[in-house]
């Protein structure tokens, strides 16, 4: 030190050295002492006298920013910005940082946006890992995963930006009680390990599975969020402070140093225990105790704090906590599947149910199904056996082998009688195989029932009673009433198979009893007006099937072998043709004038299309003007006949000469009475469907073509402001009647897809009038309920396509609004549901599609940008 320096002045050089010593430090970097010393040698003594201190109260301070229950605080600091984002207000806190709400200026959207302690940055290495798994967070993309948009660093402050999630966390719902079902639980669950699952198939570790860091929506969504902070947690498992923070929630092999993916499914378990519990897993006053308490496994069963509990899910929550891992579940995807089950009422995988047990389960899950099936067993198997006696006796004794044979017989038509039980309850419908011609056509035979809960199962049934059938007929030759009665059986069979994703399989079932009638089918067989009746339905039915993959052409053909059949059978019957072929034959010749939406969409018919097609509808509309005026019109004529006039309102054009009076104010009246005429076919479609409703207003069945009818709207091209009125005005109805169903069938799949599909149109029509809040809500909605179809049909591909064309259209909708990180982000979600797409559906024409559409979109943003 040169003597001429003063006191004073020394002081001061210190002071100002370390003032830049506490900024280099605050700001994450790590200066020594001694590089100060070294660097002013001149102040050396002073530095290596006051540095330390400085230091150590700096590092007082920092402690100071973890409260006495080990949440975060800022040591008294007041944020209101943070760069771009203006902090608006604290929405929460744990032991890893501060959440606030905060408005991103830049973007104008409100977003959570968590600033980490400066604890957090002590360690380098903690710093970088936050940093990487930060971002390996942020390129996953899951329903139930909060979106991560990006980290930053602003006035020393490091943060990270997410999504907000409107609803509050797992803890605090915990925290008011055992007051969440079991079945909720289970639900719960069920989205929570199905985001790990995702997390686990991209490599990423969530290690602090609990409570305090799962969101719920208000209308039951999960939100998992967090992911990549856990490591940077400088926990000291031998401290002495107050047990907080994730500690609870780790897995025993944690304090051993091992971290897996078993450590997540553990936190999952811990979670839903408490759920069920309403309290702590673990009551420990200090950390040795808690961690003596979790590696030991001291846990109350859950059926002792809530008896309530079923023993599935008891044995579900069980087996995820396992102070084993190896007794865990292999994988979260297993631990999700099994509560699916739980949900479903279907035998779980965490124990072996014994075979009785199972029989038992499935009998109480369906007690009318159980009676006919053992009605019918009971019945094949007395079949059986009298069959074989009335052979035995035969060789003894003709007479007693024609008394024996009848008997049979008899046994015969007691095992179809139960056959059909099966099927009514199966499928909800009653069967008409058993109906002559001379009797009413059912009504339910030709509509799908939408009130339908197809599942696997039952899928399954009819799929076994199909060789019942050939059995039957093996024994009795000349009863061609069982061939029918498979054959009608195989119609129900596929409109479940198409309902579960597996159109393919559907198409086979009607190909294959296509050709056991033509095999069936001679004189002394199945007579005449029989087989064509079949025939005529079978392939209205196929029809429909190749449709829904998007084959024209074959589904054209088989609605054209269907007017032949129809055709030939009325012309075939001797007395007055009946309701049963005229109907079909309607059927068939709508098919053919009115492509399904899927096929209308991709094309643009040409005058010879549109002139073919009415000329098919206004056969059809003949037809069942014909049923309608006599005494047995029934509910199918009246559907059907509304259906004809609604094609027509929508198939039939101006015409070319009307084309050239459109635009010309001298000559009007052609396009005016073209228009007027339209407008008359559609509204005397709905007052039909009403008038039906009225008739009969519990049936779900008119209800919903009422639905369909209200939702046939074209909004492709522009409209005036009149037109988009009524389209408002008729979706909106639209949207209260299905509300109407989905009120006593609220899982209902076709109530929910329609609900989306409607929901998206009207988004359409509010972004049309730059209504974009309005159509954001739409969208959001309907994305959520097509999330609930998803995980009721993980395996449907149409399901998956559609919430990608949803979020396809989220993404045009905020390009509009001009918000192209939201359109980004929209078109992200987009590509990784396509991505989640099993490989062997690469081809199907819709996944093509949907593949085309999104690619175009995400090629336009890059052009513009």
């Amino acid at each position: 030190m040169q003597a001429s320096d003063s006191t004073e002045d020394v002081l001061a050089a210190v002071d100002t050295l370390a003032c830049d010593f506490l900024a280099r430090y605050r700001d994450g970097d790590r200066p020594t002492v001694e590089e100060y010393a070294k660097r002013h040698p001149e102040y050396s003594d002073s530095i290596r006298q006051m540095f330390p201190l400085v230091a150590s109260i700096e590092r007082i301070k920092i402690d100071e920013q973890v409260a006495e229950d080990g949440t975060a605080t800022l040591a008294g600091r007041e944020l209101s910005q943070l760069g771009d984002f203006r902090i608006v207000r604290e929405i929460g806190r744990g032991g890893m940082g501060i959440v606030f709400e905060a408005h991103q200026e830049s973007l104008d959207r409100v977003v959570a946006i968590k600033v980490l302690p400066k604890q957090s940055l002590l360690d380098d290495d903690a710093l970088e890992r936050f940093r990487t798994e930060a971002t390996t967070a942020a390129a996953m993309h899951h329903t139930n995963i909060v979106p991560i948009y990006g980290t930053g660093e602003a006035d020393g402050s490091h943060y990270l930006v997410m999504q907000l999630v409107k609803g509050k966390s797992l803890d605090s719902v915990i925290s008011d009680g055992p007051q969440v079902t079991c079945d909720e639980v289970a639900r719960i669950g069920l989205q929570i390990s199905d985001a790990i699952a995702y997390s686990h198939e991209s490599g990423v570790l969530h290690r602090d599975i609990k409570p305090a860091n799962i969101l719920i929506e208000k209308n039951g969504t999960i939100q998992v969020t967090d992911f990549g902070l856990a490591k940077n947690v400088g926990s000291d498992l031998t401290a002495t402070r107050s047990v907080s923070g994730s500690l609870r929630y780790m897995a025993p092999e944690r304090f051993s140093g091992v971290s897996a993916e078993a450590g997540d499914i553990y936190g999952i378990g811990i979670t839903l225990y408490e759920l069920l519990a309403g309290q702590p897993a673990f009551e420990a006053s200090n950390t040795e105790h808690l961690i003596s308490s979790i590696t030991h496994a001291r846990l109350k069963p859950i059926k002792v704090i809530r008896p309530d509990v079923p023993a599935d899910l008891s044995t579900i929550v069980g087996k995820a906590i396992q102070v084993d891992p190896a007794q865990r579940y292999g994988s979260a995807a297993d631990l999700r599947d099994d509560l699916q089950r739980f949900l479903n009422d279907e035998p779980i995988h965490a124990r072996r149910t014994p075979l009785w047990g199972r029989l038992v389960r499935w009998i109480r899950r369906n007690p009318r199904l159980a009676a006919a099936v053992g009605t019918a067993a009971f019945a094949l198997v007395a079949g059986t056996i009298i069959s074989s006696i009335a052979y035995l006796v035969a060789s003894a004794a003709n007479q007693r082998s024609v008394d024996a044979l009848q008997s049979s017989e008899q046994t015969v038509d007691l095992t179809l009688r139960s056959l059909d039980g099966v099927i009514d309850v199966v499928t909800q419908t009653p069967t008409s195989a058993n109906l002559s011609l001379s009797e009413t056509f059912e009504d339910d035979d030709l509509l799908p029932n939408v009130d339908l809960k197809p599942s696997p199962t039952s899928a399954k049934i009819l799929e076994r009673l199909q060789p019942i059938y050939e059995r039957l007929s093996q024994q009795s030759p000349t009863r061609s009433d069982i061939v029918l009665r498979r054959v009608d059986s195989s119609v129900q069979l596929a409109r479940i198979q198409h309902s579960l994703g597996r159109t393919s399989d559907g198409i086979s079932t009607l190909e294959t009893s296509i050709e056991l009638l033509k095999q069936s089918g001679s004189p002394a067989a199945i007579s005449k007006p029989d087989l064509q009746l079949r025939l005529a339905r079978l392939n209205n039915e196929l029809g429909a099937l190749f449709a829904a993959e998007f084959n024209r052409s074959e589904s054209m053909r088989c609605y054209e072998s269907a007017v032949e059949a129809a055709s030939h059978f009325s012309s075939s019957t001797k007395v007055r043709p009946n309701t049963a072929g005229l109907t079909e034959l309607a059927r068939a010749h709508l098919n053919l004038g009115n492509p399904p939406p899927q096929l209308r969409r991709s094309e643009s018919p040409t005058s010879s299309h549109r002139s073919d097609g009415l000329q098919h509808i206004n056969r059809a509309i003949e037809i069942l003007e014909e049923l309608r005026s006599t005494e047995t019109q029934t509910k199918t004529t009246n559907i059907l006949y509304a259906g004809s006039l609604l094609a027509r309102s929508r198939l039939a054009g101006p015409g070319p000469e009307l084309n050239q009076e459109r635009g010309s104010r001298d000559q009007p009246r052609g396009f005016s009475e073209w228009r007027n005429s339209k407008q008359r076919d559609f509204q005397a479609a709905v007052t039909i469907l009403r008038d039906q409703l009225t008739a009969t207003p519990d049936d779900s069945a008119v209800r919903f073509e009422l639905v369909e009818t209200l939702a046939d709207v074209n909004l492709r091209g522009r409209r005036s402001p009149r037109l988009y009125k009524e389209a408002d005005d008729r979706l909106t109805e639209a949207l209260q009647e299905i509300g109407t169903l989905r009120s006593g069938n609220s899982d209902n799949a076709v109530y929910l897809a329609t609900e989306v599909h409607l929901r998206h149109k009207l988004s359409a029509i509010a972004k049309s009038r730059f209504r974009f809040a309005e159509a954001e809500d739409l969208l959001r909605e309907a994305i959520r309920l097509q999330t609930l179809l998803i995980l009721t049909w993980p395996d449907n591909v149409r399901h998956r396509c559609w919430r990608a064309m949803l979020y396809r259209s989220q993404a045009m909708l905020y390009r509009q609004w001009e918000k192209p990180d939201a359109a980004d982000a929209a078109l992200t979600n987009a590509t990784a549901d396509m991505e989640a797409i099993d490989p062997q559906f690469a081809e199907h024409p819709l996944v093509v599609r949907t593949l085309e559409a999104i690619r175009g979109d995400i090629d336009s943003l890059s052009d513009e940008s």
